[in-house]
């Protein structure tokens, strides 16, 4: 009788075990790719509640849905008249197909790094393309200079904007002056 109720224990607890590693929650704020022996299965899965998986062979891989931030290192950039601008860099991101972003970053640090290479290349490519005055000077009805790389199609996108000032520690902004050119 007493090795018959240690057995009913031990394959409850087994049961019990087996049943919550099949279970798996996705929160409001993220998205889940289901993984087989490293490869995705299925669809994406993008809506909030309680799911369940393949335990021991199926892995989840949740990924954030929220807009993300890209911080940028401030740098020196020469501009086409050979003045040097010092610009600090920022972006907001999304993830907006889950499995794309899973087959060809993984994780969150390598999508930063290779937002750091892109955004940072485009950015000294495109202030070295403009002179200094073109870059900061401002008037009521002048139109930004868009890059005459950009197809109709990304032109109607209309993505980003140029930020020329930033904010000191106190919060109040500062603009950093041109250099002569390095000798």
């Amino acid at each position: 009788m007493k090795i018959i109720s240690i057995a009913m224990m031990a394959v409850l607890a087994i049961g019990t075990y087996v049943v919550m590693s099949s279970l798996y929650t996705v929160d409001e704020v993220e998205q889940v790719i289901i993984t087989q022996f490293g490869k995705p299965v299925g669809d994406p899965v993008t809506e909030a509640g309680l799911k369940f998986k393949i335990p021991f062979i199926q892995e989840v891989n949740p990924i954030d849905k929220r807009v993300l931030e890209w911080d940028g290192n401030p740098s020196d950039m020469p501009t086409k008249d050979k003045l040097y601008i010092s610009v600090d860099l920022f972006a907001r991101w999304r993830i907006t197909d889950p499995l794309q972003y899973f087959l060809r970053l993984r994780d969150e640090r390598s999508a930063q790094s290779r937002l750091d290479d892109i955004l940072g290349s485009e950015t000294r490519n495109a202030i070295a393309k403009h002179e200094l005055i073109e870059i900061i000077r401002t008037t009521k009805d002048r139109v930004p200079l868009r890059d005459s790389l950009l197809t109709d199609e990304e032109r109607k996108l209309n993505m980003g904007t140029w930020c020329r000032s930033r904010r000191d520690a106190k919060g109040s902004k500062r603009r950093s002056l041109p250099q002569r050119p390095r000798r």
